[in-house]
């Protein structure tokens, strides 16, 4: 049962992150919030196999504590990449 919450959390997060680059970042990054999106993508994918059990190495509750940790750190540096230079008139 926990791990098909990790797996709805996961896919939550990435999904959230993803659109939400989509749509904040239309401005401050053209370019760069497809990057971020397909990180997001990406994370979520490996995301749920490492949290299945599919991924050796470490336990699933470790995959997941570290996916929801890229998503996080994504996110925070998405928004301190987007930020626009201020102009000089």
């Amino acid at each position: 049962m926990i791990v098909d919450v990790m797996h709805l959390v996961v896919l939550i997060v990435a999904i959230g992150i993803g659109a939400w680059s989509l749509i904040e970042f239309r401005t401050r990054l053209p370019r760069g919030r497809f990057v971020i999106f397909t990180a997001a993508s990406i994370a979520a994918l490996f995301g749920c196999a490492a949290v299945g059990g599919e991924v050796g190495l470490l336990s699933q509750q470790v995959w997941f504590s570290a996916v929801v940790g890229f998503l996080a750190a994504l996110a925070i540096g998405g928004y301190v990449a987007g930020r626009r230079q201020p102009r000089w008139r």
